[in-house]
């Protein structure tokens, strides 16, 4: 693993290249995705064995292979936010309540979710600093997602929060319920912008330093016409309406 540039992994989760990111950087993994998945991020360790996983949130996309890697390396340290910690330890109701949007297809989808033992867990509150790290506790998309700064190198690791943007294309917030808060969103990227990162390195899909401000900017309009739009329509008018807004751009 580079110690100067973030390696982008490609799950290719369902075989579909360029969807869901991990990230490699200087003995640590950023946001390892599924357990269906986490083969991948192994192989792309090769020998080496991580000394912490950074977890932005623990929705499965991002945390769910987080158990089967402590498994591998039982001394791995996993960072997480506190809100997210316990089900992290016993992601049993979390997987209840997954399996009941899911249905039969949670398992093709996420694989296994294997607990991480508490030894291994440092809750984060946001506000932290240790060596070359900064963490920001930055809800909206999630009420426990946090974003990590590589100050050395002005890399920030920021998850959802600034958005999925596939090749280029435009950047724009994915809004799972329950926890969307779209003030909160806002107040999540003003505060990633305050740190004037020079790269972002995000999971739906890769890394940018062309066009930081350019990006959170792009998020910021997006999050707010989303709103609105959400508000005069139903779910499947919601989608019809993202699918014309992306076609459009």
């Amino acid at each position: 693993m580079s110690s100067q540039t973030p390696q982008t992994v490609d799950l290719m989760h369902l075989g579909q290249p360029g969807a869901i990111a991990a990230h490699l950087f200087d003995g640590v993994i950023v946001d390892p995705g599924c357990e269906k998945t986490v083969d991948r991020v192994v192989a792309a360790l090769g020998d080496e064995a991580p000394r912490a996983i950074l977890l932005t949130h623990i929705h499965f996309d991002h945390a769910g292979g987080t158990g089967r890697l402590v498994q591998r390396y039982p001394d791995v340290e996993v960072w997480v936010h506190e809100r997210g910690a316990p089900h992290m330890i016993d992601p049993s109701r979390l997987v209840a309540s997954a399996r009941g949007v899911f249905g039969e297809h949670f398992d093709f989808l996420w694989g296994e979710v294997i607990p991480v033992p508490e030894r291994n867990i440092r809750t984060l509150a946001g506000g932290e600093s240790e060596g070359e790290w900064e963490v920001a506790y930055t809800p909206g998309h999630a009420k426990h997602h946090v974003c990590y700064l590589h100050r050395p190198t002005g890399t920030a690791f920021t998850g959802d929060v600034t958005g999925v943007r596939i090749e280029g294309g435009p950047a724009f917030p994915p809004t799972p319920p329950p926890d969307i808060d779209v003030a909160l969103w806002h107040d999540s990227l003003d505060l990633v912008s305050a740190w004037e990162p020079r790269r972002l390195a995000f999971a739906h899909f890769g890394q940018t330093t062309a066009d930081v401000p350019a990006q959170i900017e792009m998020v910021h309009r997006a999050l707010d016409r989303f709103a609105e739009v959400a508000g005069s329509t139903d779910a499947a008018g919601m989608a019809e309406w993202i699918r014309g807004w992306l076609g459009e751009r």
